[in-house]
């Protein structure tokens, strides 16, 4: 499991009943896939 997976899950774990700080959460998540698909590009690009 990579480090992104791992804060996801546990940010997810900690915020299951506070429904503002869930949203919080997937806000980060879509950010998260977005920097690792740039950094990916990136690394393609590179080989």
């Amino acid at each position: 499991m990579s480090a992104k997976d791992t804060i996801v899950k546990k940010l997810q774990q900690a915020t299951c009943d506070r429904i503002e700080l869930n949203r919080q959460v997937l806000k980060w998540q879509k950010g998260l896939k977005e920097i690792e698909k740039v950094i990916e590009g990136a690394n393609q690009k590179k080989k």
